[in-house]
């Protein structure tokens, strides 16, 4: 798993850069809060946005000392609701891994609904409001909230 996250570490900067017919790539920054994946905690993260490829999130949760991988597809990507603001509708999964004396792996799924505002071009704000269904080690529902920003190219 770790190898997975290094990979994806190491092709983010010549993806970042490739243009793509779905949409425009970006690169972003965001905070989160409840249960976004998995855990109700808070972390900080960085949102990578490869043209049509799915958003992906690496965050650290801070209250769980947790690294955590999150995949979404925008089914429906920055739809217009007004001059400067759009909305987005994604599904995706996570997984996660926390370290200490035994290291402790969950997956699961999340569908987020997000809000976007558009100060400049090219440069957005998100608040992204999400439902997380933990399906290993236990099932359960969760809700969070994410909000950040990204710089499309």
């Amino acid at each position: 798993m770790i190898g997975l996250v290094v990979l994806i570490l190491m092709a983010s900067p010549l993806a970042l850069f490739a243009a793509g017919p779905g949409g425009m790539t970006g690169l972003g920054v965001y905070g989160s809060f409840g249960s976004t994946g998995g855990i109700s905690s808070g972390g900080v993260g960085l949102s990578l946005k490869f043209s049509s490829f799915p958003v992906i999130g690496l965050k650290y949760d801070f209250t769980a000392s947790r690294f955590n991988t999150s995949i979404d597809y925008y089914v429906i990507d920055a739809e217009g609701l007004g001059s400067n603001f759009s909305y987005f509708l994604g599904v995706g999964g996570y997984f996660g891994i926390a370290g200490g004396n035994q290291a402790q792996f969950d997956f699961g799924l999340r569908m987020p609904l997000g809000l976007q505002f558009w100060p400049i071009k090219k440069f957005e704000i998100f608040l992204s409001p999400l439902l997380a269904v933990p399906l290993y080690p236990t099932p359960n529902v969760g809700f969070g909230v994410e909000l950040g920003a990204r710089i499309r190219f």
